[in-house]
């Protein structure tokens, strides 16, 4: 199987030993670093910063992404936004550390249709877009259904709107399913030409709410999608979000996996 598949470490355990261990098991051939040992990744030492990578590297396996929650804050937020600017700062240069040349990005909480907040989201940018410059990295903005920008016509509407070559997309499906929106094959039309990175967790409604299963058991048709992206070079980063009745997060993630793992195999064969 030709594919980057990747795990953000943080759905199995914070115990980030554990995690990669397990994602190694898996026969995953990516981690993705959000949450470990209790903190953010923009939040650990030198040193816990310098074990994370002796970690991944001692299981032979590739950081695909690190994920800070920039942005993730209301849009007159003057402070927060402030202190924001920095935590991307921050990410950015443990990302090229790692010689990794994008990062994750929001678009602040929601708090009406994006058409009332386009102009001071654009504005609201355009320090970040400096910033990513000045470094060349990329940021790549996730699709996010609590934030300004959750469906692919959200984010195709603001990347007309900046017309800037350091902003892309992190597509995430499921996401654009609990915006209400069909993820394949009409959204992922809309982005398809600006997408750096994925993240893939599957959903279905049930009884009139909006619940996360595992990969292949939802409503997404990941057949189609997964065929879409054939041959792409991005990582297929597993999100689970998916909880069993035990609510045990590393036999959720396992599920997941597998369920992910079956349907690429289809596709490919």
């Amino acid at each position: 199987m030709n594919w980057n598949v990747g795990i953000i470490s943080d759905e199995i355990s914070l115990d980030f030993a554990h995690a990669v261990k397990v994602i190694k098991e898996l026969g995953a051939s990516h981690v993705e670093v959000r949450n470990l040992w209790n903190k953010n990744i923009t939040q650990v030492s030198d040193s816990e910063f310098s074990e994370m990578r002796n970690i991944v590297e001692k299981y032979g396996l590739t950081i695909s992404n690190l994920d800070s929650f920039t942005f993730k804050i209301y849009i007159n937020d003057e402070k927060g936004y402030k202190e924001h600017l920095q935590i991307l700062r921050k990410v950015i240069e443990l990302s090229k550390k790692l010689d990794i040349n994008y990062t994750r990005i929001f678009t602040f909480w929601y708090e009406g249709e994006l058409k009332y907040y386009i102009d001071k989201l654009a504005e609201r940018f355009n320090s970040a877009i400096d910033i990513a410059e000045s470094e060349g990295v990329t940021l790549v903005i996730e699709n996010e259904y609590s934030c300004l920008v959750g469906t692919s016509k959200e984010l195709r509407t603001f990347l007309d709107k900046i017309k800037s070559k350091w902003i892309k997309v992190l597509w995430d499906p499921g996401n654009a399913f609990f915006a209400r929106e069909t993820p394949y094959p009409d959204a992922y039309e809309l982005i398809k030409d600006d997408i750096m990175h994925l993240h893939i967790k599957d959903a279905m409604v049930k009884d009139g709410h909006f619940i996360w299963m595992p990969v292949g058991k939802g409503m997404i048709d990941y057949k189609g999608q997964f065929r879409a992206l054939k041959g792409k070079p991005y990582v297929i980063s597993l999100e689970t979000h998916y909880r069993n009745a035990a609510n045990d997060l590393e036999a959720s993630t396992k599920e997941s996996f597998n369920g992910l793992i079956k349907i690429l195999r289809e596709v490919t064969s």
